[in-house]
């Protein structure tokens, strides 16, 4: 009779899985009464199930994968089998185009056509898809129109017309990825509702709805991501060739210590504090500065390009938590700096306030799938 119960019983727990280059993150929600509930999160590094030290950036094969997932939930106390995956930014493309403003019929038969100048693979190979960008200029209420031709522009437009062109975002993920996934699922018998790029999640659970121009900075071991949010819509993405685990190698080298030591010595002192007669802030400042430079550049040539200011920039991954790392953002890039905190969007114990605070840019990604999860429940 018990089980025959359990046929009818609701699931309201769900989890995201947040599958990285250098740990796997889990989170678990469940909705009680329109509140969403955190029931428990965890962690565990990748690098070890390679036989490599703690925070360095690896590749596992799905059944090393399985094995690590197993080994998280046991430790993590996951007690459901349903939720989300994330596919990590490297894994897929995101770009926007310009396109001649066309019926969606024709559009839906230029965009593959032009996806293809893009894609590094023949497009039969990859799930395709593509969205409208909304005209700004027509959401801003108000909002004058730039650069208005004068009456001599006009008379030279009718000489010669020039067809009105809209952005388009598009998204492709390899099918062979999508694969990749699958198999994970399942060997770890999980029940993935759906697969979602890395960066959505993260706009879900960092940005609260904020409708200006925003920028995530995802701080990665072996990559930094950049998107551009503006009015809730992914306008540029671009990828920095450094990430948290240069930091690592840097103080490796200055100091001739294992990989393993220096991630340990990066985490507890990072760019504050001196080993020995060695300034790390000296060593690691110019790999930051190098990362927040190319951050602000790309600020740079969106606001030339739409005429739109940037208003705050929110820092999650892992090697934001790098000590002292936020202050060198905050002097290198011309917007506010803050980090995301996407803890806030659920209910937890008071006791845990704190150490959520800390810890809450690295979960950004799985808390943004639980969140939608929960939603399709």
């Amino acid at each position: 009779m018990a089980s025959l119960f359990g046929l009818f019983k609701k699931q309201n727990s769900i989890i995201g899985l947040d599958i990285g280059s250098s740990s796997v993150k889990v989170i678990q929600l469940r909705k009680e009464k329109g509140r969403v509930i955190l029931e428990t999160y965890g962690e565990l590094s990748t690098g070890p199930y390679a036989s490599k030290a703690v925070g360095q950036a690896v590749t596992l094969a799905p059944d090393q994968l399985a094995l690590l997932i197993k080994d998280l939930f046991k430790e993590a106390n996951i007690t459901t089998k349903v939720g989300a995956m994330a596919i990590p930014l490297r894994s897929s493309l995101l770009v926007t185009i310009d396109v001649p403003d066309l019926p969606e019929a024709k559009l839906a038969q230029m965009v593959p056509l032009e996806a293809r100048k893009y894609i590094p693979v023949p497009i039969s190979e990859v799930i395709l898809d593509w969205s409208v960008i909304p005209d700004m200029r027509e959401e801003l209420i108000g909002a004058e129109e730039p650069n208005a031709p004068t009456v001599t522009d006009k008379a030279e437009s009718e000489k010669m017309p020039k067809m009105k062109e809209v952005e388009v975002l598009i998204v492709a993920i390899h099918k062979d990825t999508i694969k990749q996934y699958e198999e994970i699922a399942r060997l770890t018998n999980l029940e993935a509702k759906f697969l979602e790029i890395e960066t959505f999640s993260a706009m879900r659970a960092s940005l609260y709805g904020s409708r200006g121009a925003m920028v995530i900075v995802d701080l990665g071991a072996a990559t930094t991501k950049v998107v551009i949010i503006d009015q809730g819509t992914v306008r540029l993405s671009h990828t920095i060739n450094k990430g948290a685990q240069d930091v690592t190698l840097a103080i490796a080298r200055s100091l001739n210590v294992s990989f393993a030591k220096a991630e340990e010595i990066k985490r507890k002192v990072g760019l504050v504090e001196k080993v020995g007669d060695k300034d790390l802030g000296e060593t690691l400042s110019p790999i930051v500065e190098y990362i927040f430079n190319e951050v602000s550049q790309v600020m740079v040539e969106y606001q030339k390009k739409h005429n739109r200011s940037v208003e705050k920039v929110f820092l999650i991954g892992g090697g934001a938590l790098l000590p002292g790392l936020f202050d060198l953002a905050k002097s290198n890039v011309y917007a506010p700096v803050v980090f995301a905190t996407p803890f806030d969007r659920v209910d937890a114990p008071a006791f845990l306030e704190n150490i959520l605070q800390a810890v809450g840019p690295e979960f950004a990604v799985s808390i943004g799938l639980a969140l939608r999860a929960l939603e399709e429940l």
